[in-house]
C-alpha cells in the first residue's frame, strides 16, 4: 500500500518533512569519508544491505548527494561499489592523472570502462552538493549528475536484481579496497521501478549506523565522521594551564586566536586547528584581573586594555613583546566582566558596564585613537541598569545589542541584585539606547558570555548562557531574536567551571571557515596563581536538533502545534486511503499486503525518536533491554531503547538528581526536603523553595517515565531514588558492590572494575562542594581493593597485570608510592629500565608540584619500598 502512496511525490515529501521537521533545517549534514589523508585503519566505509541484499524488479536506481572535501592533496578513490549476488561489480570512482590534472569520474564494470561523455566542473564538486543518479535496467546503465545525462553504456553482463552497496572502503572479500574517496555523502536513495524503497538521509550525530526511513534497512558505517555532530557537539581543541593571568582575542583576518600569558603568546590557527606558542623576549608579570585583549582589524594590531587605569598596551608582533613595563602599577579592577564596542575603522573604542568594589556599573567610557583621550558617554533614551556578565553584539557598523546580565537598579550589590533578561539596542552615532523587549522569568537563572554573534539579515543573534549560581556550570549556545522575546537552545553544552570573577568566556565567529569558537578561562589560586584556558569549536550553522529547554515558556510553540496538527492530518489521510483501498478491492492478496505494510509502518513510527538523535554506539557491552546511568567518565543517561536522555537534565536538575541518587545508593536513606532547599534554593522563601523543588521533582519523574526500572519516591519523609538493577545499570552502584567486600577481588571482579573506571574518573567534569566527599571515598575504596588485589600477584608472573593495576590507581592518586613502586619493579622485570626511570621521575615531579617540596627518596631506595 505504502509503495503506491509514495508514487505521489507530494505525499512522500510531506511524510519525510514531518518526520524530520524537528531535526535539522538548513544544517550541513551527511557522512564524511576519510581516505588517503589518514592511515588505512582510520578510513571510512558505509555498507548498504550488509545483512540482506536489496532486490529490485524491472529497474534499479541509486541516487545520492556528493561533495568533495576541501584541502586534500590527492583525490582518488571509490564513491560506490555495487556488487550483485553473482559477485559482479559496478564501480563509481574518481581519479586524476599523475600530475593531478584531468580529474574525472569513471564507471568500471567487470574490468571494463563505461564511457562518461561529460565531466562535472571540478569547482562545483567543492563548493556545493551535487545530485548523482545511476540507473540500471537489464544490462543498460545511465549516469546522471544534477539531472543531466553525463554518460551511458552497456554492462558486460545482465545485472542481478539482488545486490549490496559499499561506499568508500570496500570489505567484500572478492573486491577488497581501502581507496575511499575523500568526500561527503548524504541522501542516499534506492528506487525499484521508479518507487522509492530505501532512503538514508545520513543525518546521524552518533553511532555506527544510519536509519533507513523508508525500508528499515540500516546502513553500517566504519570510522564514521557525521557532519551533523560537528554542528551539534562542541569539539575541545586545546586545554592549557600556565602561571599568572591572561587575556585573549581573535584576529579574524589571519584566522588566529591569540592567548597572552606572562611568559609567552599562544596561537590557535582556526584554518587547521594547529596550536603553537612563542616565548617572550623579556619575562615579567604583564597581565592582571580585568585585562581585555582586543584585535583591531583595520589597524592590524593587538592591544590589551586595562580599563581600571584607562591604559592601553600594544603588542609588537615582529618582536613578540608587549610595551608593559615590569614596574607597571595597578589596583584591583572595578570593571570585571565589562564589554566593548569598536567604532568603524578603529577610530575609537567604547567600554560599558562591569563590577567591582561591591558596585555594578553602567558607565560608558570612550577612548579615541585620533585624540588619544578618554571621555565618558551619557546614553540618552531607555536606561540600561548597572550590570555585568552580559552579552554584547554588533549590528551593522554603528549599532550594538546588549542581552541579559546581573546587577541592580541602584548599582549597589547590597540592594536587590538580580538577573536581567532584557535586550537593549544602542546607536553609537546618536548615543541613544532603546529597550527592545523583556523575557519572562526562566525556570533556571542564567547570565551571558561576553560576545554575541549577530546575523544582520535574519535579525537574530547567537550567544552563550550559563547558570552563575553553580561552580560546575555549563555554557549553552542559544539563538535569540533581535525583535521578539524568544530564544532557542541549540547544540550540546560546554562544561564551564564558574567562580564569579575568576571565570570568563567569549564567543568568536570565523566567517570564512564557517566555525564558532568558544574560549573559556578559569583563574585558580591553588596551589599557585594560575589560569586554565580551554578552546572549543563548532561548525556553523549550529544544529537545531531537539535540546530540551530549561525554560519551556521561552520557546515558540507554533511549530509544535503545526507538528501535532500535521501528524493528526497525515494519520487521517492514511486511514482514509487505507479504508478506501480496503473497500475497493476484495482480493485477499491485496488485503494481506496492506496489513503487512501497516504493521511495518507502525514499527517505523514507534522508532521515530531515533531519527532525532541517535545515541553513541555501545553495542559490544550494552544489553538492549537495560537502561544505563554512567557516572564514571562523562555523565550519561541512556534508556533501554538506546535513546540518550542526558540533554534533558538542566545543570540544576543534574546536580539535584546526582545528590539524591548518590545518597540513596551510598546511605540507603535518601534526602530530606529541607536539605534540598538548603542546598539548591537557599536564597528563596519557604514557599518559593517548595515550588521550585516540586517543579524539578516533576521534571525528574518525567525523565524517569522514559527510563524503565527507576523512580523517585518520598520514603519516610526523605526523597529517595529506587531502581531495579536488572533494568537499569548504574556504574556507581556496581562499584559500591565491588568495593564494599572485605575479601580480595577475583580476576573476573577486577576485570569488571577496570572496565568501569576505564570510562574515566568519577564525575570528572562536575565539581560540587558536596561531591568532594563522595569522590574522595570512592577513590580510596578503588585504590584499596586494587592494592589488595596486587599483593597476591608476583612481579615474576604478573608484571604486565601489575603495571595495568598501577596505571588505574594513578587515575585516582597520581602520587601513590606503593603503586609507583610496584610499577617500576614490574617494568624493570619486563626489561623496560628507561621507562621505569622516567615513570619515577614523573612521579617525583608530580609530588613536587602538589606539595611544593622535593621527593627525597632516591630511585634505588624507592624500588625497595
Amino acid at each position: 500500500m505504502w509503495k503506491s502512496l509514495f508514487k505521489s511525490k507530494f505525499l512522500y515529501i510531506f511524510f519525510i518533512g514531518l518526520i524530520i521537521n524537528q531535526e535539522v533545517i538548513g544544517q550541513e549534514y551527511g557522512l564524511e569519508f576519510l581516505g588517503h589523508e589518514v592511515v588505512i585503519d582510520k578510513r571510512t566505509s558505509l555498507i548498504l544491505g550488509k545483512e540482506k541484499s536489496f532486490c529490485s524488479d524491472e529497474n534499479t536506481a541509486l541516487e545520492f548527494d556528493l561533495k568533495f572535501k576541501p584541502k586534500v592533496s590527492s583525490y582518488f578513490g571509490y564513491v560506490f561499489r555495487i556488487i550483485d549476488d553473482d559477485n559482479r561489480n559496478i564501480d563509481l570512482l574518481f581519479q586524476s592523472d599523475s600530475k593531478g590534472k584531468k580529474q574525472h569520474f569513471r564507471i568500471v564494470s567487470a574490468g571494463q570502462d563505461i564511457k562518461i561523455g561529460r565531466q562535472l566542473d571540478s569547482a562545483a564538486l567543492y563548493s556545493k552538493w551535487n545530485h548523482f543518479k545511476i540507473f540500471i535496467q537489464d544490462n543498460q546503465l545511465q549516469f546522471y549528475c544534477n539531472n543531466q545525462l553525463f554518460g551511458k553504456g552497456i554492462l558486460p553482463f545482465k545485472f542481478n536484481k539482488c545486490f549490496k552497496i559499499y561506499a568508500g572502503e570496500c570489505s567484500n572479500p572478492k573486491f577488497l579496497t581501502s581507496d575511499a574517496l575523500p568526500m561527503f555523502l548524504r541522501n542516499i536513495i534506492l528506487k525499484s521501478d521508479d518507487e522509492i524503497t530505501h532512503h538514508w538521509t545520513l543525518k546521524e550525530v552518533f553511532g555506527n549506523s544510519s536509519l533507513d526511513i523508508i525500508g528499515q534497512n540500516q546502513a553500517i558505517a566504519k570510522n564514521p565522521q557525521w557532519l551533523l555532530k560537528d554542528h551539534y557537539e562542541w569539539k575541545l581543541l586545546k586545554k592549557i594551564k600556565f602561571k599568572g593571568n591572561s587575556s585573549f582575542a581573535f584576529d579574524e583576518k589571519s584566522h588566529q586566536i591569540i592567548i597572552n600569558s606572562n611568559l609567552r603568546s599562544y596561537f590557535l590557527n582556526t584554518n587547521n586547528d594547529v596550536f603553537s606558542s612563542k616565548d617572550f623576549v623579556s619575562q615579567h608579570a604583564k597581565f592582571t584581573f580585568g585585562d581585555a585583549g582586543i584585535y583591531l582589524k583595520n589597524q592590524q594590531k593587538l592591544i590589551n586594555v586595562r580599563l581600571n587605569e584607562q591604559k592601553i598596551f600594544n603588542y609588537n608582533q615582529a618582536q613578540n613583546s608587549w610595551d608593559i613595563s615590569p614596574n607597571e602599577q595597578f589596583n584591583l579592577t572595578e570593571y570585571w566582566h565589562h564589554n566593548k564596542y569598536i567604532y568603524p575603522n578603529d577610530t575609537a573604542m567604547a567600554f560599558i558596564g562591569g563590577y567591582g568594589q561591591f558596585k555594578y556599573k553602567n558607565r560608558v567610557q570612550k577612548f579615541s585613537f585620533n585624540t588619544q583621550k578618554w571621555s565618558d558617554i551619557v546614553l540618552k533614551g531607555d536606561e540600561i541598569q548597572p550590570r555585568y556578565m552580559f552579552g554584547l553584539g554588533h549590528y551593522g557598523a554603528t549599532k550594538s545589542f546588549i542581552f541579559g546580565g546581573f546587577g541592580s537598579k541602584s548599582g549597589d550589590q547590597g540592594l536587590s541584585p538580580q538577573n536581567y533578561y532584557d535586550l537593549f539596542e544602542i546607536d553609537w552615532q546618536t548615543n541613544t539606547s532603546k529597550k527592545v523587549y523583556q523575557l519572562s522569568q526562566p525556570d533556571d537563572p542564567f547570565v551571558v558570555a561576553s560576545s554575541l554573534i549577530v546575523n544582520d539579515n535574519k535579525k537574530t543573534f547567537y550567544g552563550l548562557i550559563y547558570n552563575q549560581l553553580t561552580l560546575s556550570s555549563s555554557l549553552q549556545l542559544i539563538e535569540g531574536s533581535l525583535t521578539n522575546p524568544t530564544f532557542t537552545r541549540i547544540s550540546k553544552e560546554i562544561p564551564y567551571k564558574f567562580m564569579d570573577v575568576s571565570s570568563f568566556a567569549d564567543l568568536y565567529y570565523d566567517q570564512e571557515n564557517q566555525k564558532l569558537f568558544c574560549v573559556t578561562s578559569f583563574f585558580d589560586r591553588t596551589p599557585v596563581d594560575s589560569t586554565e584556558i580551554s578552546i572549543y569549536s563548532l561548525n556553523f550553522p549550529p544544529t537545531n536538533l531537539t535540546v530540551y529547554p530549561q525554560n519551556k515558556t521561552q520557546f515558540n510553540k507554533a511549530n509544535s502545534q503545526w507538528w501535532i496538527l500535521g501528524i493528526v492530518g497525515l494519520t487521517g489521510l492514511f486511514i482514509g486511503i487505507w479504508y478506501f483501498r480496503k473497500k475497493k478491492t476484495k482480493q485477499k492478496k491485496v488485503v494481506k499486503i496492506i496489513q503487512e505494510d501497516l504493521k511495518i509502518e507502525s514499527k517505523k513510527v514507534a522508532e521515530a525518536p531515533k531519527i532525532i538523535v541517535q545515541t553513541e554506539s555501545l553495542k559490544e557491552e550494552k544489553n538492549a533491554e537495560t537502561g544505563k546511568i554512567s557516572l564514571f567518565g562523562t555523565f550519561k543517561v541512556i534508556n533501554n531503547q538506546e535513546v540518550d536522555l542526558t540533554n534533558q537534565f538542566s545543570p540544576l536538575l543534574k546536580e539535584m538528581f546526582l545528590f539524591i541518587l548518590l545518597n540513596s545508593i551510598r546511605w540507603n536513606k535518601g534526602i530530606e526536603s529541607s536539605k534540598l532547599n538548603e542546598l539548591f534554593w537557599y536564597d528563596k522563601s519557604t514557599n518559593s523553595a517548595r515550588n521550585n523543588r516540586s517543579v524539578n521533582i516533576t521534571k525528574l519523574k518525567s525523565i524517569f517515565e522514559q527510563l524503565s526500572g527507576i523512580q523517585i519516591n518520598k520514603d519516610s519523609g526523605n526523597w529517595k531514588i529506587i531502581f531495579e538493577p536488572s533494568q537499569v545499570n548504574i556504574d556507581y552502584y556496581e562499584i559500591q558492590n565491588l568495593t564494599q567486600s572485605k575479601k580480595v577481588l577475583s580476576n573476573a571482579q577486577v576485570k569488571k572494575l577496570l572496565a568501569i573506571i576505564n570510562q574515566g574518573s568519577f564525575l570528572s567534569n562536575l565539581e560540587y562542594e558536596w561531591l568532594d566527599d563522595f569522590k574522595g571515598e570512592i577513590s580510596n575504596k578503588i585504590i584499596d581493593v586494587l592494592l589488595a588485589y596486587s599483593e597476591q600477584l608476583t612481579v615474576e608472573d604478573d608484571a604486565e597485570k601489575i603495571v595495568e593495576i598501577a596505571d588505574n590507581i594513578f587515575k585516582f592518586d597520581s602520587i601513590d608510592e606503593k603503586a609507583m613502586s610496584l610499577k617500576c619493579k614490574s617494568l624493570i622485570h619486563l626489561g623496560k629500565h628507561s621507562l621505569a626511570k622516567s615513570s619515577y621521575e614523573k612521579f617525583a615531579k608530580d609530588y613536587q608540584r602538589l606539595y611544593s617540596e622535593e621527593y627525597t627518596i632516591p630511585y634505588r631506595e624507592f624500588l625497595d619500598l
